[in-house]
């Protein structure tokens, strides 16, 4: 009888081990839900945009310092991993236009492309076409400069100056 009961608290005692390990079977396997997915995708974008803005700021610092040429590698760097990102191109252009570098034009076109009424994009780019002598494509820019701000005094006096010659 003792043997029985021993054999039957036995048997319940397997019984119940198997079903322990048997219940790890009815769950669903791990994944990543969408939800996850999202808020990783996000953190990314915060993290990448983060890392973006202090290295625009320090290409800035470096450019005031005089290192131009850190500072337009920085800034380089910057458009080529995020070509929309339109601050970077403008500075970028405006390094490049300060030393001459016609490329500045493709910068502030694109910036123009992204942002149409972003002032002092145009008033870049009518100054540049202007120095490459393409005055009627740049009155064109640096009215719409005047237009889009104006109060301010540079944008309105370059525009006229421009209009009387």
């Amino acid at each position: 009888m003792i043997r029985r009961g021993i054999s039957l608290t036995l048997v319940g005692l397997l019984a119940i081990l198997a079903g322990c390990a048997g219940w790890k079977d009815r769950l669903k396997p791990p994944s990543v839900t969408a939800d996850r997915e999202a808020r990783s995708a996000e953190a990314i974008r915060e993290f990448e945009e983060r890392r973006d803005s202090a290295q625009l700021e320090a290409a800035l610092d470096r450019w005031k310092q005089g290192d131009a040429q850190h500072a337009e590698a920085s800034l380089a760097a910057i458009a080529s991993r995020r070509p929309d990102h339109a601050d970077a191109r403008l500075r970028l252009a405006e390094l490049l236009w300060s030393r001459g570098d016609i490329a500045a034009e493709g910068h502030l076109r694109a910036v123009i492309e992204m942002q149409p009424n972003r002032a002092e994009a145009h008033h870049a780019l009518g100054l540049l076409l202007d120095a490459t002598g393409r005055g009627g494509e740049a009155r064109q820019h640096l009215a719409r400069a005047a237009e889009l701000e104006p109060d301010n005094e540079v944008y309105r006096l370059t525009r006229d100056s421009l209009i009387i010659r």
